[in-house]
């Protein structure tokens, strides 16, 4: 069995609570092409601010959020489109895309936990203000109120696919233009040979 040395392993931080669905395929790439170089995944508090160095214990860093770090570069990776979850029952299902004016006549739910995220300035731009809006604190809690027929969500397609087998059905929002679900973090610095063949895979998946 061949060894893997521990200072070639490429450490990944994933800031915030949400695991992009990509992120599986790049790690299975990442095995299957450079096996000798393991990657390690770091999960991180909410994303700020604050000055980051490599000392902190990653190489690169997930974000949903466009951050500003002294010393390190924030890319856009991965696009999504805004979608619309309501329960399997609901009448909107109608629609093959969903109208914003029809938003408008439903109670939205929204989760604290994704209130800071740049698609979320999007949706108010696109719906206004909903007449019954309910914000509760994560986006799991979110999406139990909305399998039960409670209101509807709004949120990237790719983060709502997952729960679709909880009793959610999920229609593209009508007029919504592409969105960056993922930015990727790695220093300024010089990377090394393995972090640069990582970071070309991760740019490579879609």
């Amino acid at each position: 069995m061949t060894s893997i040395d521990a200072s070639t392993a490429i450490r990944v931080a994933v800031l915030g609570e949400w695991v992009p669905s990509q992120l599986a395929d790049v790690l299975a790439l990442q095995r299957a092409e450079e096996p000798e170089t393991s990657a390690a995944l770091v999960r991180c508090a909410a994303a700020g601010p604050a000055s980051k160095s490599l000392d902190d214990g990653f190489d690169f860093a997930l974000s949903s959020t466009d951050l500003e770090w002294p010393g390190w570069v924030c890319e856009p990776l991965w696009h999504d489109m805004l979608a619309v979850a309501v329960a399997k029952r609901s009448h909107m299902l109608i629609h093959r895309e969903v109208p914003c004016h029809e938003l408008q006549k439903q109670p939205l739910i929204c989760a604290q936990s994704t209130c800071d995220e740049p698609w979320q300035a999007l949706v108010h731009r696109l719906i206004g203000d909903a007449p019954h809006e309910q914000v509760v604190s994560t986006f799991d809690m979110a999406m139990t109120l909305v399998a039960a027929g409670y209101g509807i969500a709004i949120a990237p397609a790719t983060r709502l696919a997952g729960y679709q087998c909880r009793g959610i059905a999920v229609r593209p929002l009508a007029g919504a233009p592409p969105i960056v679900m993922a930015y990727l973090l790695h220093t300024c610095a010089a990377l090394t040979e393995p972090q640069e063949r990582f970071a070309r895979r991760v740019r490579s998946v879609s």
